[in-house]
């Protein structure tokens, strides 16, 4: 009998869920927010680098000008060494070359070398104090190692020489707020109002500012003074709804809601924030109708309804404080995914959720179909094809698992995973030779990864077993074992093989027993245990964990004739003929089961 090791793949992480988890949060998005500041290349999109230029003298300069391109060819060649030497030799023909300092600076900091990053920064900076670039970079990586004082005064020199820069008052901003200096943060802001007037950009970022702080009060003046500057604008009002409700101003709240979708009833994002705030006050039909509405626009962003389905998934993997509230929000979840689908045909995601929400409630055939669905329009998402390769093997769909599996194997030949999952498939349709062929194939791809390699050694000993190649099966499973010892599913199917071959049982109790330890309420471990102590012919203790694994509920015919045979030997003829029809009507049993039947005795 084969006993397929099913590959470790968690079944309550759905495919989507892997992302970062979210409940129904704040969704009037603020979308400039108080991040770190962007790297220098993402600043200055276009700008020319610095050149060699260079002051030294005229035979020199025309050596370091040679020697600064050949280390910039090394640089884009991918030659991060020979790069570095080149610079370095530049800046010993010339030690104050801004632009050798300067590519150096990016070299370290790519490298993780830090120190060395910000003194060949300083230094840049110091041989070209005109130079913005050097001072963009200096900052950056003052920033990024968390020292926002020193990044604070980069940017104030930069303000102080280039007062018309105007994305640096926000790097400048954030800095100060980063560091504790909110005041300070919120007068530059105040400045940078005064020279280019109130922005949509500037309105953002001192709020998300403000409200990161919790200053509301200031929040809320700001974004009060916002929508009467824009009175056109709706999203300040709703934004201003939504600090009402943060507040505990509902009503105040409510009204202002109501009030902004008069002015713009297409906002299905708005319509998901008042969903948001009638949640948080109880009211939820209400809640429910908004997002139906805002679901089935298809012009709001599916990944904002995406996170609202996840935060239910969230919310209906516990019970809720009534009877009632887990079913009616799987029910109401389960009509917002059909309002999705409806929304965005051409997108796979609805069909991905609705594949984790089925898998979560137990409909695993239900749940593949959806999953296949969405591969339709996602098939380079890989998370997705294991989905459905691990749904087809616990299934017991071992024809559509080997088609599957070719068709990921097509997209994805040089990931392992999948070959994994094609030679138990092969395995089981009888096709040994292939299966052997796709899982050597599989395993001598992986790389620096124990377990799966483990994995594949183990489906090898599988495979090398069916195929009559006991002697392979045996140096397959011992190598598997020597990476994962404690390996349940290895050890039982190696141990399950021993015994029905009759050979190394003592080794094969050892590793039944320590599979149980391991995993003491799996059936099929019991019933691999009770047939090896029937080999060993301690007929008594197979009665006990027989019947064990009879009392789990997991019975089937291999079990069902096993406990016929064990009762068999213990002289219980009658319970033995009983269970050996059990195990004719449940199927699976051996081809010597009829015998049994027929002749009532157990036969070999």
């Amino acid at each position: 009998m084969f006993r397929a090791t099913i590959p470790h793949t968690p079944r309550s992480e759905g495919v989507l869920l892997v992302m970062q988890r979210a409940v129904l949060g704040s969704l009037v998005l603020v979308l400039v927010a108080c991040s770190g500041p962007k790297t220098v290349a993402e600043k200055h999109t276009g700008a020319a680098e610095p050149s060699a230029a260079t002051n030294a003298p005229g035979d020199k300069r025309a050596q370091v000008m040679r020697i600064f391109m050949e280390a910039t060819q090394a640089r884009l060649g991918g030659q991060i060494p020979k790069a570095v030497q080149l610079y370095q030799q530049c800046l010993k023909l010339d030690p104050t070359n801004g632009a050798a300092h300067f590519e150096l600076a990016k070299l370290y900091h790519q490298g993780q070398n830090f120190p060395a990053a910000v003194d060949h920064a300083k230094r840049a900076v110091a041989a070209d104090k005109e130079n913005i670039w050097y001072r963009f970079l200096l900052a950056d990586l003052y920033a990024q190692n968390e020292q926002s004082d020193d990044a604070a005064t980069v940017y104030r020199d930069v303000l102080a020489k280039w007062p018309d820069r105007y994305e640096v008052y926000f790097d400048l901003a954030n800095m100060l707020a980063y560091g504790g200096k909110v005041d300070e943060a919120i007068k530059v802001f105040n400045d940078q109002e005064q020279r280019f007037g109130l922005s949509e950009e500037l309105i953002m970022h001192e709020f998300s500012v403000l409200s990161q702080q919790g200053r509301m009060v200031e929040a809320q003046a700001l974004v009060e003074r916002a929508a009467k500057a824009y009175p056109d604008e709706p999203q300040y009002m709703g934004l201003l709804a939504e600090i009402y409700d943060q507040q505990g101003e509902h009503e105040k709240a409510l009204e202002q809601y109501r009030k902004t979708l008069e002015r713009d009833p297409d906002n299905s994002m708005l319509r998901i924030a008042l969903a948001e705030h009638y949640y948080g006050v109880g009211k939820m039909e209400e809640a429910y109708n908004e997002l139906g509405l805002a679901f089935l626009d298809p012009d709001l962003d599916i990944d904002a309804k995406m996170q609202v389905l996840i935060g239910f998934f969230e919310m209906t993997e516990r019970e809720g404080e009534q009877p009632n509230d887990r079913p009616d929000l799987i029910r109401r979840s389960y009509a917002l995914i059909e309002s999705l689908e409806k929304a965005h045909p051409e997108s796979g995601k609805p069909h991905t959720i609705h594949g984790d929400f089925l898998l979560r409630d137990g409909e695993l055939e239900e749940a593949r179909d959806q999953f296949r669905e969405a591969l339709r329009t996602e098939k380079e998402r890989f998370p997705i094809h294991m989905q459905l390769l691990q749904l087809d093997l616990q299934l017991g769909d071992h024809g559509s698992l080997h088609t599957d599996a070719e068709e990921t194997i097509s997209i994805f030949p040089t990931v392992p995973e999948p070959y994994i999952y094609n030679g138990i498939a092969l395995s089981q349709l009888k096709q040994h030779d292939a299966a052997i062929e796709t899982l050597i194939t599989g395993r001598d791809m992986v790389v620096d990864n124990p377990p799966l390699l483990a994995q594949f050694w183990s489906s090898l000993g599988d495979a090398y077993n069916e195929a009559g190649r006991h002697a392979d099966s045996d140096k397959a499973y011992d190598k598997s074992l020597a990476l994962e010892p404690d390996n349940s599913g290895t050890l039982n199917n190696y141990a399950y093989y021993l015994s029905v071959r009759n050979t190394q049982l003592e080794k094969a109790e050892r590793m039944s027993a320590r599979s149980l330890e391991l995993a003491p309420g799996a059936a099929t471990f019991m019933d691999t245990y009770a047939w090896v102590l029937f080999r060993l012919h301690r007929y008594a203790d197979a009665k006990v964990w027989i019947e064990k694994a009879v009392a789990s509920g997991e019975v089937d015919g291999v079990v069902a004739e096993h406990h016929g045979d064990i009762l068999f030997e213990l002289g219980d003829k009658t319970g033995a003929l009983e269970q050996w029809r059990k195990a004719k009507e449940l199927g699976g049993g051996s081809e010597l089961l009829d015998r049994k039947i027929n002749e009532g005795v157990r036969v070999e």
